[in-house]
């Protein structure tokens, strides 16, 4: 967009903006900021752990939230298998939701690698098995990838950056080339966790998950064995408000 043939479209975007954020701060009580628009150049295993961080809103609410707002995070690991392997977590996250007490709200489920997802279906294990082919077949671990050039990373200055900033001191010819030997051929993988999806937000009412008969929340690893981590945000209001 640029000089005044755009100016009307964005003009209407900017108070459309405008009146759905008035709106939303009458009906829900949240206090709604503007935003400008800009433009800018992997048997289920066993969990291994689970941490948690939680806080409620005081009486009187905090910056225009309601009082008896709960915001509970907490975080599971998963040891998966080799290759692409699918993991049901609904009963963790179900676990999340009914530890922080919330009633009403949401709760958002995010992976914290960049080689899984998370997605939401039918958890049955030949529909599983489809689901891992399907995969293997959209991004062949065998295709020919610029990522898996191994000898050419990194490639540019902020790449370098970003290996030396994870403990790499790849100035040093030997260290450059231990990372390069640990570093998997997995350009697959990172394509599959883009195509697959990141997260998940699921409503929650009446303190429960606001999902289908059939539908499973599951952990993609599309590069395993490793351990993984998904973080678990649950947003809402407090049971024991409403008491």
């Amino acid at each position: 967009w640029g000089g005044e043939a755009g100016s009307e479209p964005m003009a209407r975007f900017g108070v459309t903006s405008l009146l759905v954020g008035a709106l939303l701060t009458q009906c829900s009580g949240f206090v709604v900021q503007p935003c400008r628009l800009g433009l800018a150049r992997g048997p289920p295993s066993p969990l291994v752990s689970v941490t948690k961080r939680s806080s409620e809103i005081a009486a009187g609410g905090v910056g225009g939230l309601r009082a008896g707002m709960t915001f509970a995070y907490s975080k599971i690991e998963r040891k998966t298998q080799t290759g692409i392997s699918i993991w049901d977590v609904t009963a963790e996250i179900r676990d999340a939701v009914q530890e922080a007490g919330v009633k009403e709200g949401f709760v958002n489920v995010i992976n914290q690698h960049t080689t899984t997802a998370v997605l939401i279906n039918e958890y049955e294990s030949r529909l599983v098995d489809d689901i891992r082919q399907f995969l293997f077949r959209l991004a062949p671990p065998s295709a020919p990838y610029l990522h898996n050039d191994l000898h050419l990373r990194p490639q540019s200055d902020e790449d370098k950056q970003r290996v030396q900033t994870n403990g790499w001191d790849i100035s040093d010819p030997a260290e450059l080339e231990a990372w390069r030997a640990q570093e998997p051929l997995n350009a697959h993988s990172h394509l599959l966790s883009m195509v697959v999806g990141n997260s998940e937000t699921i409503p929650v009412s009446g303190g429960k998950l606001c999902i289908g008969q059939w539908q499973s929340v599951m952990l993609v690893d599309m590069d395993g064995p490793r351990t993984r981590i998904l973080g678990i945000q649950v947003v809402g209001n407090n049971l024991k408000a409403d008491k």
